[in-house]
């Protein structure tokens, strides 16, 4: 995936979930074993550490604490846990006994100076974070702690050595370079911020959320408009539409400066929450997770924090808990529309496809007109193989659009699909070639137009072409070689079919459809007993009650002969493109 910074080595020691090893685990379970039934508890919140389950972890952790109320590693992985689970003073409480057995012990130190820092307890916090062991952790935390601490205190020297320290250290997705940036736009050294906001720029800080949110503000408050404007063209050039970045957007039209915020609280949540960005980059959720905890104590009421804990919890699956936090978020938050779509999704994950659809529902009953709210109607709908209904749903939403453009390639593409299913063919065709065009040949949309073709009958050449071509920019997608596999069947060229369907079930071995589609061809090939073999397996693998009931037909009275009649393979002139 993305390049890994090597700090994150240094990092993962925060809040990195299995903090005991395996081996320390199986050493200390026979100790426990004749304590106080504490074994179990140790075994449980080792299993609910592996389901992430921080909440029911920190209650086993401290039930295993029961028999051994100094041991270190399970202080910390209580202290973890609770941290994790959102219970911030339940792991400032496993904090405290921590550091009377391991003085130095950074995390403990870290969560301690949050906490006095949040009660503007300065100095104290001051102390936690220079008890902190020197490394890589220390070296990129500590200044980005120090330098709001400074700033409370209205300390100008702390605060100068912590930026050039900031400055001096490695780049970490531009983090330390903007604290740094801020730090001095508030003291307003303007040009030394403009300096360090563009070193961020140089390492590849553009692609965050944080980043832009920070520079383009500054950039407005300098009067560099047009460049605040490329700014945000280029995140939504890169990523979904973000409702903070469009209210930029519309901030820019009206002239309106946004204000700098000046609370150091505020500002250090907003550097975990940098940093939690920057490790859900790099695929470390729990990391990402325990920083935005973090955040979420110093600021509780931002409503980007709240959001992002909720992602994270939802990449964890804990699905239920996701539905909660976006639940949460304030109705005249900007993220609230996004947070509704986003609780129908954690209810569905939950396996309450009503509860997520009665959501979705209700939020369109206030905004009938909302596109996004309609499209992910749409989706559920689709999973629940509801296809009318979400028919209905897409077809709503392309009504909204005014000059069809690339971005609405997917929406064509649903709706086609959906079509297809609902057995209106003409117009999915229509809805297909509409997305290919918009799309300029995205390979789903070929295969899919290519395998319908293939499975009806017609335009079998132009369909083994576009299958080709998908399977060409794909050739590890099972699906796209089983519709190639496909198209060779119907053309009658069964030995090519069954090497490239063997090719496809090598890709994907439980898919009922290309299961079935391999024993066909294995029929074709006089195999008969490999070929009732594959329907056999194609039955395991769950498919649906249409093909259950042809795969079982076949099993019963095997194939027929081939068809007499050749499909028809040239599509007339003009077809129906678009």
């Amino acid at each position: 995936m993305t390049k890994r910074h090597y700090l994150l080595i240094g990092l993962a020691a925060l809040c990195l979930t299995v903090a005991v090893g395996v081996v320390q685990i199986s050493q200390k379970v026979d100790e426990l074993i004749v304590e106080q039934g504490a074994a179990g508890a140790y075994l449980a919140a080792r299993q609910a550490t592996r389901l992430n389950d921080a909440e029911a972890a920190g209650d086993y952790w401290s039930l295993a604490l029961a028999a051994r109320p100094k041991d270190a590693a399970l202080l910390q992985s209580a202290m973890q846990a609770k941290i994790m689970a959102g219970s911030f003073d339940e792991g400032l409480g496993f904090a405290r006994r921590l550091i009377v057995v391991s003085p130095q012990n950074q995390q403990a130190h870290i969560l301690l100076a949050v906490a006095a820092f949040k009660q503007k307890q300065f100095d104290v916090a001051l102390d936690h974070v220079d008890e902190m062991r020197a490394g890589p952790l220390s070296s990129v935390l500590a200044p980005n702690m120090k330098i709001w601490i400074a700033l409370a205190r209205d300390d100008e020297k702390m605060g100068a050595q912590a930026v050039k320290k900031l400055t001096r250290a490695s780049p970490f997705a531009g983090v330390p370079l903007v604290q740094a940036a801020r730090a001095l736009e508030i003291k307003g050294n303007h040009e030394a911020a403009a300096n360090h906001y563009a070193d961020a720029v140089r390492s590849g800080a553009a692609r965050y959320l944080y980043f832009v949110l920070a520079y383009g503000a500054f950039l407005e408050r300098q009067g560099e408009t047009d460049k605040a404007a490329k700014l945000y063209e280029f995140y939504h050039s890169t990523h979904v539409y973000h409702a903070h970045v469009s209210a930029a957007q519309e901030r820019l039209a009206t002239g309106e400066k946004p204000s700098l915020q000046t609370s150091p609280a505020a500002a250090m949540a907003e550097a975990f929450t940098a940093i939690g960005e920057a490790m859900r980059s790099e695929e470390r959720i729990d990391l990402a997770l325990g920083y935005l905890r973090l955040a979420q104590h110093l600021d509780d009421d931002n409503e980007l924090i709240a959001f992002a804990v909720a992602e994270l919890l939802g990449a964890r699956e804990r699905f239920v808990a996701a539905a909660e936090q976006f639940a949460d978020i304030d109705g005249s938050a900007l993220l609230y529309d996004d947070a509704q779509i986003q609780r129908a999704q954690m209810l569905f994950e939950a396996g309450a496809a009503e509860a997520a659809i009665a959501v979705l529902n209700k939020q369109l009953r206030q905004k009938p007109n909302d596109r996004d709210l309609l499209i992910s109607l749409g989706d559920l709908y689709r999973a629940e193989t509801r296809f009318a209904e979400a028919e209905k749903s897409y077809d709503a939403a392309i009504a909204l659009i005014g000059e069809a453009s690339a971005r609405d390639w997917h929406l064509y593409f649903v709706r086609g699909m959906m079509r297809e299913r609902i057995g209106n063919w003409d117009m999915a065709e229509i809805d297909l070639q509409r997305a290919r065009k918009l799309s300029n040949d995205e390979p789903h949309v070929l295969n899919y137009l290519g395998y319908s073709w293939i499975d009806k009958g017609i335009y079998l050449d132009e369909g083994l072409k576009i299958i080709k071509q998908a399977v060409k920019e794909q050739p590890k997608n099972g699906a796209f070689v089983d519709s190639l596999g496909w198209a060779h069947y119907r053309l009658g060229n069964f030995a090519t079919a069954l090497k490239v369907l063997e090719r496809a079930s090598q890709l994907e071995p439980t898919d009922p459809v290309i299961t079935d589609h391999l024993g066909d061809a294995l029929w074709r090939m006089q195999r008969q007993v490999e070929a009732r073999y594959q329907w056999r397996k194609a039955l395991a693998f769950e498919p649906t009650d249409d093909d259950r009931k042809k795969i079982e037909r076949k099993l019963l009275t095997g194939l027929g002969p081939p068809d007499k009649k050749k499909p028809e393979a040239h599509m007339p002139r003009g077809g129906t493109a678009i």
